[in-house]
């Protein structure tokens, strides 16, 4: 059991459950548990860190990915509950053999500006209230010729 944990400027989600039924794919994977439902564009994951700190209580351990830009992209801590033991065989099993000092970043590439239909603003929110799951919004914003932001 961990804390999976996304940070955006906007939001934080935190979630405390299992990362499970692991799905892999070559543009998308994802993690299907009870508790953690996680979508994965490798594309955008590319540089992780074991970070463990040494603190009065302990050490607090921590798996961070990064994109290209080394911006933080997700977090999984471990917590009380997590099984500690595993962390050195983890870490050792997903270690690169380069443990360079330096990582190369690039400039972060903007979002695509909004697309926006405010001539479709009805539609959209009618089929949204129609949708039974979160895969159907890209869908709607194709038809709709609109992207997720100008929605």
């Amino acid at each position: 059991e961990v804390m999976a944990l996304t940070r955006t400027a906007s939001v934080v989600h935190e979630k405390v459950g299992v990362y499970d039924n692991y799905q892999s794919g070559a543009h998308a994977c994802m993690v299907l548990s009870e508790q953690v439902d996680l979508r994965i564009f490798p594309q955008h994951w590319v540089s992780a860190f074991a970070v463990e700190t040494q603190t009065d209580a302990g050490p607090k351990r921590s798996i961070q990915v990064f994109d290209a830009a080394g911006q933080a992209v997700h977090k999984m801590h471990l917590r009380d509950s997590s099984n500690h033991d595993q962390w050195a065989a983890i870490v050792d099993t997903l270690a690169l053999r380069d443990q360079s000092d330096r990582l190369a970043v690039e400039p972060v590439v903007p979002a695509t500006p909004p697309m926006i239909r405010e001539d479709k603003a009805e539609v959209l929110r009618t089929e949204w209230d129609k949708m039974t799951d979160t895969h159907q919004f890209m869908l709607l914003t194709r038809k709709l010729k609109m992207n997720r932001l100008g929605a």
